[in-house]
């Protein structure tokens, strides 16, 4: 392994699949841990097999030492609608380098292993989003590469189950009985509203296993009333929900007499999550459409609860979707997820990128459930080390 200086010397290089892959495993393991790199191995085949736009290479920079990788960053293929006309883009995600190189302290003018992959993606070209689900090391690491700080992003959360909510913020006797009671009340209050939406007949919400191909004119012209978001159609959205290879996500359709009035893609709790908490990972309807939002939100809720999940939640840009969220008693999170942006100049007004309302975007709007997270470990540590403050 190289060590000292010359490791500021290391080729940064577009990863080949065939080349680079039993590196690029090599790593995980070492890192993440054999289980954690078996599901990548999967996840990582998915992308390179089946993922639409997979022909715009790189899809993946590699760190190189000899013949072992030290580092990666993967770089997500995607079209967004900005202003009306369709652009294509990519989302930067798993950004993972070995600790063994990062805990050296090893420098150049300050750039670390990780700034030089995120350097070399963004000069690469093209309009480029950083991944939702991004830690605090990973955010400081894309605005030292020249990446622009966005807007802060805000989730939203109903619980079903108060109890766990005030377990984990131990609260005194006293607040911890009138939290219960608050959280009570709120969720009854969700729950009746959920139904009373499901039961009017204007709109229909039905489960489906894909999307139907004769959906994306609809989609795209959904997806043109925001000045900002990606394009979504049914080869994308299937391949990134409907056959994902380890997660079982649920895809539910509105509908409008017998017009797609929207769609929203969700799943459950997954073994490795801390709680039980349903996720809706990705929605659209029309700009303003809170009615089919509703409708849709009240079907995950009621199913949800149904199956013992501890809370749901969604995450949304749009002020009109914030306000529907509330009416059936979601709660807005502390906090927030980063976002941030490069090769935006051409294409969007510098005001935008602090102006949530300009885009829709959603927890999926990122590399989401397929690759996330940088990982730190000390180095000669025996177990796999846990992922870091995540966003």
């Amino acid at each position: 392994m190289t060590t000292g200086a010359r490791v500021t010397a290391l080729p940064v290089v577009p990863y080949e699949h065939e080349r680079h892959l039993e590196g690029l495993l090599s790593l995980y393991a070492r890192v993440l841990g054999e289980e954690a790199c078996a599901r990548r191995r999967v996840l990582i085949e998915a992308i390179h097999e089946r993922m639409p736009g997979r022909d715009r290479h790189p899809l993946r920079y590699v760190v190189m030492d000899g013949d072992r990788v030290a580092g990666t960053l993967g770089c997500l293929p995607a079209d967004f609608i900005v202003n009306g006309e369709r652009v294509p883009a990519r989302f930067t995600c798993d950004l993972l380098v070995d600790p063994h190189y990062a805990a050296a302290g090893l420098r150049l003018e300050r750039r670390t292993l990780g700034t030089l992959l995120v350097e070399r993606a963004r000069l690469g070209g093209g309009f480029f989003v950083g991944g939702l689900w991004m830690t605090r090391a990973s955010h400081k690491i894309h605005l030292a590469a020249g990446f622009s700080e966005a807007m802060v992003l805000p989730s939203y959360t109903l619980p079903l189950d108060p109890m766990p909510f005030v377990a984990r913020r131990e609260l005194g006797r006293v607040k911890a009985v009138g939290a219960l009671a608050a959280l009570a009340l709120l969720r009854a209050g969700g729950m009746v509203r959920a139904r009373l939406s499901l039961q009017r007949r204007d709109i229909r919400v039905e489960a489906v296993d894909r999307i139907d191909a004769t959906l994306d004119a609809t989609l795209l012209d959904l997806a043109r009333g925001y000045a900002v978001t990606r394009v979504r159609d049914a080869a994308y959205l299937n391949w990134k929900y409907a056959s994902h290879p380890t997660l079982g996500y649920r895809i539910l359709i509105a509908r409008r007499a017998c017009a797609c009035a929207g769609y929203v893609v969700w799943r459950g709790a997954t073994p490795d999550d801390e709680c039980r908490r349903a996720v809706v990972v990705d929605f659209l309807t029309a700009e303003g459409d809170a009615r089919a939002l509703r409708r849709l939100v009240s079907r995950v809720v009621i199913d949800a609860a149904s199956e013992g999940m501890e809370s749901v939640s969604i995450l949304t840009t749009q002020p009109w979707a914030r306000t529907a969220l509330r009416q059936l008693g979601f709660l807005p999170r502390p906090g927030g997820n980063s976002w941030v942006v490069a090769g935006w100049e051409d294409h969007v007004p510098p005001d935008w990128l602090h102006e949530p309302e300009r885009w829709h975007l959603c927890s999926g709007d990122s590399d989401g459930d397929m690759c996330s997270g940088i990982v730190a470990m000390k180095p000669g540590a025996s177990s796999p080390p846990r992922r870091l403050e995540s966003a």
